[in-house]
């Protein structure tokens, strides 16, 4: 099944909720899990977990990419300003980009410190480089960080618009993500 005006598929929606929901989890697990003290019983095992989860949210997220390029992002429900949409598209856009490229500046912060990664204790990643790469560690460490931020930022928007689209607008986006078949605005 595709995505219509009238109804998303269940990937679609599925993915959509998998990644966000994952995504904003890994964002918190993250700040909790690097105000650690260093010497945090099983600190290594926690930060094995996130990297799992996030190099599985990358295989997710990138499926998400395919199926948005090779679809385009979903029709409006209704009948939206010109600056509605751009803000819309943006966001998508910028969410889109976010959830690549946060496992993608995790990997390289990894790679630069020397360390390998794995998924549940299988490495995907070995521990490429006998010496760390304090530029590479900084700058992907730094980034990644940044993207956390703008992505809680990005988030907080796209729920904001949604909740509009449901009680301002009530136009039947929100319904559409959850799975439903509703009744777009008609185009004159």
């Amino acid at each position: 099944m595709i995505d219509t005006r009238e109804q998303l598929s269940p990937v679609s929606v599925g993915l959509h909720w998998l990644i966000g929901l994952t995504m904003i989890g890994m964002v918190f697990f993250g700040m909790w899990m690097a105000d650690l003290p260093k010497e945090y019983p099983n600190k290594g095992a926690i930060v094995g977990l996130h990297k799992s989860i996030g190099m599985m949210v990358l295989v997710f997220a990138t499926w998400r990419l395919w199926r948005r390029i090779k679809l385009g992002l979903p029709q409006n429900v209704g009948l939206y300003k010109v600056w509605e949409q751009t803000l819309a598209k943006g966001t998508h856009y910028f969410l889109l980009f976010a959830t690549l490229a946060m496992p993608l500046t995790g990997i390289a912060n990894s790679i630069g410190s020397a360390r390998p990664v794995a998924v549940f204790g299988v490495p995907v990643i070995p521990q490429l480089l006998a010496e760390k790469n304090q530029f590479l560690a900084k700058l992907a460490g730094g980034s990644h960080d940044i993207l956390g931020k703008l992505l809680l930022v990005a988030v907080a928007l796209h729920i904001a618009g949604a909740l509009k689209h449901h009680i301002m607008d009530r136009d039947g986006t929100l319904k559409r993500m959850l799975g439903a078949r509703v009744e777009p605005t008609k185009i004159a």
